[in-house]
């Protein structure tokens, strides 16, 4: 797996009890994807910015903003309850970037492994707008792009 991690940041060595905790503590089974590159930087900003969406978005008319990836940690998805009560977003989605206004999360809505990842828009008109952007992470890493403006 190609290092997508812009710049090194002092964070927590992944280790594999941490991802058993998780998985245990969230009752779901992360992505292989995902932890291969959480192993690589626990979360931090990448070097893409963006992940291109066939429909409209509050973001743009082609595309997503994704500037960071939350890693296994309690300031990363861990803490995903706490701004899903806060945000009243959908419950069982583990949140890998946004800023309240707009999330990226692994869907585990109807499944217990490798989810979709989905866009969640609170601003879009009266309903909370729910795009599903690829049917697994692997597949987010392979699409993310830097767009230019």
């Amino acid at each position: 797996m190609k290092n997508i991690w812009d710049r090194d940041i002092e964070k927590t060595k992944l280790t594999n009890e941490m991802v058993t905790n998780a998985e245990k503590m969230l009752g779901v089974k992360l992505p292989n994807s995902y932890i291969e590159l959480c192993k690589i930087q626990n979360g931090g900003y990448i070097t893409y910015d963006a992940f291109p969406t066939s429909v409209p978005t509050g973001w743009a008319d082609d595309h997503v903003g994704v500037d960071y990836i939350n890693g296994i940690e309690e300031e990363g998805i861990l803490s995903s309850n706490y701004y899903i009560e806060e945000w009243e977003l959908p419950n069982d989605i583990l949140l890998l970037c946004g800023d309240g206004h707009w999330w990226i999360a692994m869907d585990y809505r109807n499944t217990k492994e490798e989810p979709p990842i989905i866009y969640v828009d609170l601003e879009w008109g009266e309903d909370t707008f729910i795009l599903e952007l690829v049917p697994n992470f692997k597949t987010f890493l392979e699409g993310l792009y830097n767009h230019d403006d």
